[in-house]
């Protein structure tokens, strides 16, 4: 029988500024505590990428959704974190290694919003919190564009830098921009890693590669039905996309 975890992804958990031009990758905190309940009413349990792994492969995935974060943002250690907390559930944080306490140099003009991203002091008061880091490499390039070298190097460098600087062991990565090939898949294998997580919608499966697992995004705009549906049904399924090949 194959098993199934959600995977829901989230950037910012703040605000949308004036001006900002994707405003839909804001959750206001009140809207993420809303939602971080409803996981709770449904007697799901929020977890990191490991506790949801490790779960997905022995079969007992269900009641589970892993919670991830793109990018480190500043504001996820400040308003995400207390309310983790206040739920006893955990999460992971894709960072981007050479950026720490700098903003989203990647997409900031297209944006026009420039948005901290976590201190090495505040990771580690997300890490003190029981949550988790992953990979998001050094610099969030589009991996697919890179020559291999350089590609591998911002693979192997981000996971070595903080493992190194925060004494975990990195586990886990998360591709800038959900692109990548099949060339990058054996780059993000050979640099250690157990798992990868695309931007590619879906829920999670035992059977599926865990270099190419979808998600389910989850947006400012994400009502409570949908919120449920993305979250403890099959609803992601229907635009599941095919893997890389």
């Amino acid at each position: 029988m194959t098993t199934r975890l959600p995977i829901l992804a989230y950037h910012n958990i703040d605000r949308a500024p004036a001006g900002a031009v994707l405003p839909r990758l804001y959750v206001t905190p009140e809207k993420f505590d809303r939602q971080m309940w409803l996981l709770r009413r449904l007697g799901v349990r929020g977890v990191s990428m490991s506790q949801g792994l490790a779960a997905l492969r022995s079969g007992s995935g269900q009641q589970l959704a892993v919670l991830t974060f793109d990018d480190g943002y500043a504001d996820n250690e400040a308003n995400a974190l207390p309310i983790l907390r206040s739920y006893g559930f955990t999460a992971t944080c894709y960072l981007v290694s050479d950026r720490l306490g700098e903003h989203n140099l990647w997409d900031a003009a297209h944006l026009k919003v420039r948005k901290p991203l976590m201190t090495p002091a505040q990771v580690e008061s997300w890490l003190a919190g029981g949550m988790e880091i992953g990979s998001h490499t050094c610099s969030h390039p589009q991996l697919d564009e890179l020559d291999p070298e350089s590609a591998f190097r911002e693979l192997a460098e981000s996971r070595r830098m903080l493992s190194e600087r925060f004494g975990v062991d990195v586990q886990h990565f998360c591709y800038p921009f959900g692109r990548y090939d099949l060339s990058t898949v054996e780059q993000v294998r050979r640099a250690g890693y157990t798992s990868a997580v695309s931007t590619g919608r879906g829920v999670a499966r035992s059977s599926d590669d865990p270099y190419q697992l979808p998600r389910a995004s989850i947006h400012g705009n994400t009502g409570p039905l949908k919120f449920f549906l993305k979250a403890a049904t099959r609803y992601e399924d229907r635009r599941r996309p095919a893997l890389a090949s």
